[in-house]
């Protein structure tokens, strides 16, 4: 019998839904991946010292950072204790701005989607959504390197030393963000925008 060949055809939407869940995936999981699993072999140890500050400013913490911090104990298994604390602080405070920077700037650009979803008149609201594709794409970079300036100031500027993996693995997260951002805006526009010769492209 002959051999049958089937392709599956996926749907504009499955392919819209994909093209978020890789990009916005990906620019969360890597820096998160970085923290867990790079900071420990390239940065251990080299963390500046938050755990006191949030202490004092009674900042809610999860369990384990706070158990960690109010560790007590003497000799050389408290040092090492009172480092990997400290560690362990940057890099749930590394984690946390983010994360908070993707949170926001996803808002961003789901806003900008859900406001070209009906538009009213085709070629009008097509310039009308590059120029604000352009603008919101802006604000994007404007609160990652906001977020970006924010951990320097609090913690990046105290560290001795640093090397290109402190810059990789704090940073690099408010980089791919934009970066997401860029590919949902230009590959991942509502139907009524996008084409496959247009300026929006249609997956």
């Amino acid at each position: 019998m002959p051999s049958v060949t089937l392709r599956v055809k996926y749907h504009n939407r499955t392919k819209v839904l994909l093209c978020y869940v890789l990009a916005w995936g990906l620019a969360l999981l890597l820096p998160l991946l970085a923290l867990v699993y790079l900071y420990p072999y390239k940065l251990a140890g080299s963390a500046p010292e938050l755990g006191a500050s949030l202490l004092a400013l009674n900042v809610p913490l999860p369990q384990a950072l706070r158990s960690a911090l109010d560790s007590t104990g003497g000799g050389q298994a408290a040092l090492g204790a009172a480092i990997a604390a400290r560690d362990l602080v940057w890099r749930y405070a590394v984690g946390a701005a983010v994360a908070l920077t993707w949170v926001l700037a996803l808002l961003c650009q789901l806003l900008w989607r859900a406001g070209y979803m009906r538009p009213k008149s085709g070629a009008r609201a097509v310039l009308g959504a590059i120029r604000t594709y352009r603008l919101m794409l802006l604000a994007i970079v404007a609160i990652c390197l906001a977020g970006a300036l924010a951990l320097y100031l609090v913690g990046v500027r105290w560290i001795s030393g640093r090397t290109v993996w402190d810059y990789l693995v704090y940073f690099g997260g408010f980089a791919l963000i934009p970066l997401a951002a860029w590919v949902s805006f230009r590959f991942a526009a509502p139907p009524a925008l996008s084409g496959k010769k247009a300026f929006f492209k249609r997956l």
